[in-house]
Formats: structure tokens, sequence, C-alpha cells
């Protein structure tokens, strides 16, 4: 990797990793796109590119989650009963995802981000909704156990931490307060990128179209380079909460995902 390809990636982390600790939206929203340029100019095919962004992009979300799951922690803000739900379900979901993305090609595997996207920037242009009254009751099972699995499967074909719609769902589905629900999602994405990452390895280990050096659909120089860019982003969105939900940023930013899903989806 050269010095440039090094500071873009670099670089990239940084966003991802501030917008997922400001707004909760998914680091790897920003870092498979970012990933996918690289990809190109190595020349890697295209029959196993966008899985590779995807599996290298969910070892440093999972960096990342880390990151911000401690800090939440240390908030005591993480909820462990149902973040131990939550992860078991997102765990299997996440495997199950890593095989669906190793199966489909690069073109549906993109339109599936594409549409998250547009999930996400909808979700930014909205703004925090009220979800009604919150409960600091535990969140029955029944209900933790499919939240858990759509997030898994969401993260894990999307190669993101999936708070695009684990947040949501704990706050309006469950009625989780919103502190307490970005701070378990956090601790979730950990748990469900770890998954999804070491199925992407399992998955794509075997594969013929990998460039020599790579042993599954993971970059680990790459994955290593988003990461250090992605904690400190991630801890400087995280600290700036509040200051940085601003319509303005979350325009500016749902826009770009829009462009984004324009490019992955039909280009």
């Amino acid at each position: 990797m050269d010095v440039p390809t090094a500071a873009l990636l670099v670089a990239g982390g940084a966003v991802a990793g501030f917008f997922a600790g400001a707004f909760a939206i998914g680091d790897g929203l920003v870092m498979v796109p970012v990933l996918l340029l690289a990809l190109q100019g190595w020349h890697v095919s295209s029959l196993v590119a966008t899985q590779v962004a995807m599996g290298t992009s969910l070892a440093a979300t999972a960096a990342a989650s880390v990151a911000l799951a401690w800090r939440a922690k240390g908030r005591d803000q993480v909820l462990r009963r149902e973040t131990a739900v939550l992860a078991l379900a997102g765990a299997a979901a996440a495997v199950t995802g890593a095989a669906i993305a190793a199966a489909l090609e690069g073109t549906a595997l993109r339109r599936i981000f594409g549409f998250v996207l547009l999930v996400a920037a909808v979700r930014l242009m909205g703004g925090r909704r009220k979800s009604g009254k919150s409960t600091d009751e535990p969140a029955p099972v029944l209900k933790l156990i499919p939240v858990g699995f759509i997030t898994g499967l969401v993260s894990s074909l999307t190669g993101s931490g999936a708070g695009v719609v684990s947040v949501p769902l704990l706050y309006s589905y469950l009625r989780i307060p919103l502190r307490k629900s970005t701070g378990t999602a956090h601790a979730v994405a950990v748990v469900c990128a770890l998954a999804g990452a070491v199925a992407y390895i399992a998955w794509g280990w075997s594969s013929e179209f990998l460039p020599d050096g790579m042993h599954g659909f993971i970059d680990w120089p790459s994955a290593v380079a988003l990461a250090l860019g992605a904690v400190a982003g991630a801890l400087a969105g995280e600290r700036m909460g509040e200051r940085a939900d601003k319509p303005a940023v979350r325009y500016t930013y749902a826009v770009a995902l829009l462009f984004v899903m324009i490019r992955m989806s039909f280009v």
C-alpha cells in the first residue's frame, strides 16, 4: 500500500468514525465506498471487490465500536442484559449475512448497501424524532431477538455497525431511552462486526479471485489504516455530541450518502 492510499483510508476512517460517534449512523456506510475506490485502483476482481470492502470495513468497524461502547459503558449507558440477547442473535445473523454476501454478485450486494444508505439519509434529514414515553423496564426477550437478528444481518450485508437500524428500533420500538439505546447499539455492533468479519474470512478463504497475500475477504493493512482513523474520529464525534447534530451538518451528510447511493446502485 502506498502512502497516498494509506492516507486516504485513514482519512476515510476518521470521517466514518466521526459520523458514527455523532449520529450512530454506521461507519461502514463511508468506509465501504472508500475501500471500493482503493480496491479498484489495485485492480482487485469485481467478483470479490465488494465482499472484500465489506469484510475489511467490518474489521475496522469493530475497533471503532469498541471505543464507543467503552465510553458509553463508563457513563452507564450500556444495558447488559439487552446487549447479551441482542449480540447473540446479531452474531448468528451476521454469519448468515456473510454467507449471503459471499453468494451474491457485487452488483446485487451494492444495491442492498445503497438501500441502507437511503434509509440513513432519510433518518438524517428527519432528525431525532420523539418515540413517545421511554421506559427503564427490561425489554422482552421475544422482542430483542428479532431486533438483534435484523441488526446483525444489516451489519454483515453493509459492512457497518448497523446503528442506522438498531438505534431507531431500540428507541422507538422497545422504548429504551435514547442514550442507552445508542450505547447499547455500540456494544452490540462490536459483536456483530467481529462475527461478520470472521465469517467473511471463512467464506472467502478459498476464493480463487483474491490477490496473493489476502486470506479471506479482508485486507488487513487496509483494515488497520481505517481503524486508526475510525477510532479517533468516533471519539471526536461522540465528544461533540449535540453540537454536531445541526440541520446543516445532517443535511450535508445525507446528500453525500444519497450521491454515494446513486453511484453504487446504478452505475
